[in-house]
């Protein structure tokens, strides 16, 4: 029997489970009051939105990391573009708040929603959660306990979504057994189809969750507490079959803030520390057209200025010269970089370091992850000092302005004299690099064992050991003059037992996340303290967990079969400590019987071939494409799409525009910041106007140097929260743009808008900063209710200001707090209450003008509401806030927009240069 839907007569709908509701409650007493608001707000470009309906099959992707971290993530970019295209199924998403937010939801009593339908995770069929880190397991149990749900599956009923977790921790499901009603093991592409598939058959039955569960537990691949059958991991035979998945244009900055496209998956080099490296197994690879194709349109469709090529050992892909030779061909003048992540010393020739030249690449990183061939040779890293030394020498003469090296301490049978070849080597890099070129930096982390690999059965060394390296290591590179980076030990042990961990750890996670552990790989958050409590409290030793292993004795891991053989990993264990290396069985030798192909399962290599270049040198993918701009290397712009009403003039146009090869020309511009759009921050904010540029096809003029910029210059910043009527910026182009304020309103995000322009000229003889003495202000207060004070009240209190010659406040700032006259900053008497309170919200409405005094400090405009209102008013930040208007003084003492000032300042220049002449 179903359980009653929400909204019945059995389950009353909580007032929360309103979308609308919910937006009014978040922007007016949540988002104002937390770090990087935008993380919460959805509609990112590419999301996919779609009415509510509860009759198809509805599973939430939930990240447990910041939306910084998880919206860039491609293995949840996969699921999300896989499950949406399925029929009668919807994808939503979800990342774990960070603090700040966790504890306005609390106090708020609303549980954890979706990003996009804002609908409680509790109305979802499945909770799917993407888990590749261990130290975001007291994310996932925070995750779970803020939706609502019981934290233990076996207290599970009616009405609580099925909660399934995958990803590379999935290898190692048994610390979290108890908490995760399914665990689907290896590649994502087909099992989760095939979990929607038993949902919706579910719902055509109206049956009990425990059928639901049930249905689950019969999907190949699936794992859960109790199973006693070997679970073999899913693996997706073939890469090409599923295209690279639409990308989400983040609302902020991601870590990765860039087009990625896996271009392979899984590797064979055989790095014995490296679980992803065995658990991916097979090499599978993208087709070379198909890599290009996505990275073309993904570029031009999105206004990505840098493409990343995406996999495990990049370098190893077979078609990567020709793919970046094609995507550099068919993205030429469009001023879009490639970048490669870390690269192997021994992968790359100098044909593609040519190609990376190109670039002007600010950073190369390598990892020889050991000082010693005899060590490398150990960890079957299979790279000599003579590659790495080439390496660093092509990658200095690329102009890469930093070089990371990055290591290892503490592996298998290390020596104090592998920790100095670690200086030895550095030094030599040094050596390797003209004075003044790029900095190096040395990166250094503890070994950390991991299951499913042939060092799961090496152990870790302990605090001392490790602390007692790292002092060898800096008493040695101290004179290099080379920058240092150590990882938190405490945190490298912490990643090893939570990866060789068993069931028993489970109550230390708990135990850990009571106490208040949340997101433990954030160095800022992370407290060794709270993890000590929690394994005391639970009765359980870490050291247990750390210490060497029998090859003979079970492992907690022993009922995954992750296409890898344990057998396979025992005796390449015994290799390595006999200094033995195995060869990469894709190309250089023979098959070393891990088990990762099976007949139908192998190795899928790039095919080679992609089509011919046209006339113009740029091959053609059919799509059609953007013609270059008259001036080589800047942003393409295509007349066609400019004057729809001469269209028969266009092409002739674009012929004149080229032979007259124009210099840059400036424009002010008016523009409107408002809705979701108020709570980006500033930074963010400029890469929304830089991306839909971009996507828009304008031919924006560049800055020039080692990194070019589109030329724009914003105004005055607005505080997050605080929307904009008139905002200003100037920007500049290279070419002749018809209607271009009406192409780029169509790619701005929701809440921007070009309101008004002016053609400047080539010089730009002001700064609008500069340029405005006056900034007007339209507050609305919260209602009394919510924290705001009685009209009557506010009027009395601005009385009470104005009546002042001075009134002193504190401005808090890092650097120093200072002193602030606040009444001076009014522009004589215009802080106003209106007579009626906000229709909408019953707060009161002020209006007031801030002016800028020259040479003085000013004031953010919430510590001016503070000041004016002071204990009227308890949180400045819940009033919502509009710039109305920036203003210019005149030499008369009127007022007027820098819009106007800069024409009339131009207008005189002109006339001063023509008449004089």
């Amino acid at each position: 029997m179903q359980a009653p839907a929400p909204g019945g007569a059995g389950r009353p709908l909580p007032w929360h489970a309103d979308p609308q509701q919910l937006e009014t409650v978040l922007r007016r007493r949540i988002l104002p009051l937390v770090t990087k608001p935008a993380r919460y707000l959805g509609g990112e470009l590419g999301a996919v939105r779609v009415p509510w309906c509860g009759d198809r099959a509805n599973l939430l992707l939930a990240f447990p990391d910041a939306y910084e971290v998880g919206i860039s993530n491609n293995g949840l970019r996969i699921l999300y573009a896989g499950l949406n295209a399925a029929p009668d199924t919807y994808a939503d998403i979800v990342f774990s708040p960070w603090p700040d937010m966790e504890e306005r939801l609390r106090a708020e009593g609303i549980p954890l929603f979706s990003l996009e339908a804002r609908k409680p995770v509790r109305s979802f069929d499945v909770l799917g959660i993407s888990l590749g880190y261990e130290l975001c397991y007291t994310n996932v149990l925070n995750m779970i306990d803020l939706a609502g749900i019981p934290l233990r599956a076996a207290d599970r009923g009616d009405g609580d979504p099925v909660v399934i977790v995958g990803g590379h921790c999935a290898a190692n499901p048994t610390v979290l057994g108890s908490f995760v009603d399914l665990f689907c093991l290896g590649d994502g592409e087909d099992v989760v189809l095939d979990v929607a598939a038993a949902v919706r058959a579910w719902k055509r039955e109206r049956g009990s969750r425990a059928e639901l569960l049930a249905r689950l537990r019969g999907i190949p691949g699936t794992w859960w507490e109790g199973r006693r059958e070997r679970t073999e991991a899913r693996v997706v035979s073939d890469l090409n079959d599923h295209p690279p998945p639409a990308i989400l244009v983040p609302a902020i900055e991601a870590v990765h803030d860039r087009l990625a496209l896996e271009v392979m998956r899984g590797c064979v080099r055989g790095c014995r520390f490296c679980q992803a490296g065995m658990i991916t197994r097979p090499v599978r690879e993208r087709d070379v057209a198909k890599v290009v194709a996505a990275a073309v349109s993904g570029a031009r469709e999105l206004g990505w200025d840098e493409i990343s090529l995406l996999s495990l050992s990049t370098c190893d892909y077979s078609g990567l010269g020709e793919a970046m030779a094609a995507i550099l061909a068919r993205t030429a003048g469009s001023r879009t970089n490639l970048e490669l992540p870390s690269l192997r010393v021994d992968a790359l020739d100098e044909s593609v370091y040519d190609l990376i030249r190109r670039q002007k690449p600010a950073s190369f990183t390598f990892a020889p992850e050991a000082g010693s061939q005899r060590l490398r040779d150990v960890i079957n890293k299979n790279v000599t000092e003579r590659d790495v030394l080439d390496s660093v020498r092509l990658a200095s003469d690329a102009g890469a302005k930093r070089i990371k090296l990055y290591f290892m301490i503490g592996l298998p049978t290390e020596t104090d004299a592998d920790l100095d070849a670690i200086v030895d080597l550095a030094g030599k890099v040094v050596a390797a690099v003209p004075r003044g070129g790029s900095q190096i930096t040395v990166s250094v982390s503890p070994f950390s064992p991991k299951a499913h690999t042939p060092f799961q059965w090496a152990g870790q060394i302990d605090r001392d050991a490790m602390a007692r390296r790292n002092r060898r290591l800096l008493d040695g590179l101290r004179p290099l003059k080379v920058k240092v980076s150590l990882r938190n030990p405490d945190v490298s042990r912490l990643e090893s037992v939570l990866g060789l961990g068993d069931g028993r750890l489970g109550d230390v996670v708990e135990h850990a996340w009571a106490a208040g552990a949340r997101f433990d790989g954030w160095d800022e958050q992370f407290e060794a303290a709270l993890w000590d409590e929690a394994f005391a409290a639970a009765g359980v030793a870490p050291e247990a967990y750390l210490a060497p292993r029998d090859t003979a004795d079970p492992l907690p891991w022993d009922g995954i079969f992750a296409q890898i053989d344990r057998e396979f990993l025992r005796r390449d264990w015994e290799a390595a400590q006999r200094g033995e290396t195995v060869p990469d069985c894709r190309l250089d030798g023979a098959c070393g019987q891990c088990a990762a192909c099976d007949g139908e399962l192998q190795h899928i290599f790039a095919e080679r071939g992609i089509e011919r270049p046209g006339p113009d040198g740029i091959a053609d993918d059919g799509a059609g494409g953007t013609p270059a701009s008259p001036e080589g290397g800047e942003q393409g712009f295509d007349p066609r799409n400019a004057d729809p009403t001469d269209p028969g003039r266009e092409r002739d146009r674009w012929r004149k525009w080229r032979d007259r090869s124009p210099g840059k020309c400036w424009h002010r511009v008016v523009y409107a910041k408002t809705g979701d759009a108020a709570f980006w921050g500033h930074l963010d904010f400029q890469r929304q106007v830089r991306l839909a540029l971009r996507r828009a096809g304008l031919p924006a003029a560049y800055s020039q140097g080692f990194n070019p910029q589109p030329l724009l210059k914003f105004g005055p910043p607005l505080p997050v929260g605080v929307a904009g009527d008139a905002e200003m910026l100037d920007l500049a182009f290279t070419h002749l743009a018809p209607a271009w304020e009406e192409t780029l309103n169509r790619h701005l995000p929701a809440g921007v808008r070009v309101l008004a322009s002016a053609e400047v000229g080539p010089v730009l003889s002001g700064a609008i900063d500069k340029d405005v003495d006056r900034y007007d202000y339209r507050a609305v207060l919260p209602p009394p209710g919510e924290g705001g004070p009685e009209p009557e009240a506010s009027r009395r209190a601005i009385a009470s200001f104005l009546d002042t010659t001075s009134r002193i406040y504190l401005r808090r700032r890092p650097k120093g707090d200072i002193e602030v006259d606040v009444r001076s900053l009014v522009c004589g008497d215009r802080l106003t209450v209106e007579d009626a309170p906000c229709p909408e919200t019953g707060g009161a409405v002020l209006n007031f003008s801030l002016q800028r005094p020259p040479g003085e400090a000013g004031l953010p405009v919430f510590d001016f509401l503070a000041a004016v209102c002071g204990g009227l008013l308890p949180e400045p930040r819940l009033a919502r806030v509009r710039r109305t208007a920036l203003l210019a003084r005149r030499r008369n003492g009127g007022w007027m927009s820098p819009l106007v000032r800069i024409l009339e300042l131009n207008q005189r220049l002109w006339l001063r240069k023509h008449l004089s002449a």
